[in-house]
């Protein structure tokens, strides 16, 4: 499951670079765009399947299963509610709102509400489905940890996990419902916001673990090198930059996703490598 992870990454960067090859080498102004183009159904799948993983997964601690879990809420939202179209597109929406037929330069008002009316199915179908399951989730993660009444196998971080996991679905649920409107137009952001949070938090917390793992009594040639401390340097100063340029508008969304979903492949990576048990060496033959 670990390394399917790191495989629906690969697929989903695969499926846009293919894609952005298709019309030219012209990169679109996030990943998230993509999901209007032939790339939706592995963008869509991939982000699924990510959140599903990271959700089945258990984290190397408490905290980090946590965070694994409401990050795998997060990307199922950012999978089915797409990003909001360019500022050609949302401007078309509101002109047709008063047009009946076509707009002054040509643009067809019925292809853009049957487009508009389209997006909008999509969400409510996937988020009442996504909604009824996640539900469903909960309810049985209760009752399973309510059974298992052995010493020492759910504590008080178990229930913690649960409760910051309903309150983010009661969020999501009473959002959808009482404006789902604005919910359509903002989810996505939020959703996507929430997921990187996930990910760098994650990452810190096997930055902090491994250092206070250190012997510090260890020669300095005995002492692991902390790989989530580098990974975790990387990423802030990465994210930080990306942040400044895109806000210039030197750089679009496009590369600060790319570098952050490539980072977290690469922390991933060394953590499910870090988790494979050491072979045990060969009794001699008596």
């Amino acid at each position: 499951m670990r390394i399917a992870m790191v495989a629906l990454l690969v697929g989903l960067g695969v499926s846009v670079i293919y894609q952005t090859a298709q019309q030219g080498w012209h990169l679109l102004s996030s990943v998230s765009a993509y999901y209007y183009t032939p790339a939706q159904s592995i963008f869509v799948g991939s982000l699924i399947g990510l959140g599903a993983c990271m959700i089945a997964l258990r984290g190397t601690t408490d905290p980090e299963d946590v965070l694994l879990n409401i990050g795998g809420m997060f990307a199922a939202v950012v999978a089915i509610v797409p990003t909001g179209r360019d500022n050609d597109f949302r401007t078309a929406v509101r002109l047709c709102g008063v047009a009946t037929d076509k707009l002054p330069d040509g643009v067809d008002c019925l292809s853009v509400r049957a487009l508009e009316a389209a997006a909008r199915a999509n969400v409510e179908n996937n988020m009442f489905a996504l909604l009824v399951l996640g539900g469903l989730g909960i309810l049985a993660t209760v009752v399973i940890v309510a059974r298992e009444r052995r010493p020492g196998r759910h504590g008080r971080s178990t229930w913690i996990g649960i409760a910051v996991a309903l309150l983010v679905y009661a969020s999501a649920l009473g959002f959808f419902v009482a404006a789902e409107d604005r919910f359509i137009s903002t989810a996505h952001y939020v959703a996507a916001l929430g997921l990187f949070a996930c990910i760098l938090a994650v990452v810190f917390i096997n930055a902090r673990r491994h250092q206070q793992e250190r012997t510090p009594d260890a020669p300095p040639a005995q002492l692991p090198r902390n790989r989530y401390s580098v990974i975790a340097l990387v990423l802030i100063g990465a994210t930080g930059l990306l942040l400044v340029l895109w806000l210039t508008g030197v750089l679009t969304l496009f590369w600060l996703e790319i570098i952050v979903a490539g980072l977290f492949a690469v922390f991933w990576t060394v953590q499910t490598v870090e988790q494979i048990p050491a072979e045990t060496a060969e009794e001699p033959p008596a």
